[in-house]
């Protein structure tokens, strides 16, 4: 019997962090798979910022060591606001329109407060595999 586990493959795209500026995302190989999902999540600022947002964006290239990124158009999020919020960025295309390697680009803009920080952390999700199962492992 076949489940969720064995058709997709999740990786830790950005590993949970405490930020104040841009912070890349690791490059994702997409090489197998017909699409993707980035889930962004946000946890309670440190600082007390007076208020803080957090942007996520997703970036191409065709180098596995992801120079030369690029944005993926419309593969954007806008302002997550308030604690424990989550949204998915939605990729499609892959081996056909897109290029091979992505990663996730987040950004907290945060104001007021002492040395604030957004706690941000994101999983990407492969689908779609061309061949199953897609060997996640524990």
């Amino acid at each position: 019997m076949r489940s969720v586990f064995d058709a997709i493959k999740s990786i830790v795209a950005l590993a949970p962090l405490a930020a104040s500026a841009a912070q890349n995302g690791t490059v994702i190989d997409t090489m197998g798979f017909n699409t993707l999902t980035f889930v962004v999540s946000n946890g309670a600022a440190t600082g007390s910022p007076s208020s803080y947002t957090v942007d996520a964006k997703v970036q191409e290239s065709a180098a596995s060591d992801g120079s030369g990124m690029t944005d993926v158009t419309g593969a954007t999020i806008t302002q997550i606001t308030g604690d424990a919020a989550t949204k998915v960025i939605r990729v499609e295309g892959l081996g056909t329109s897109r290029k091979r390697y992505l990663r996730i680009v987040v950004t907290p803009a945060l104001s007021g407060g002492s040395t604030p920080k957004a706690l941000i952390g994101a999983v990407a999700n492969l689908g779609r595999a061309y061949s199953e199962p897609v060997g996640n492992t524990n």
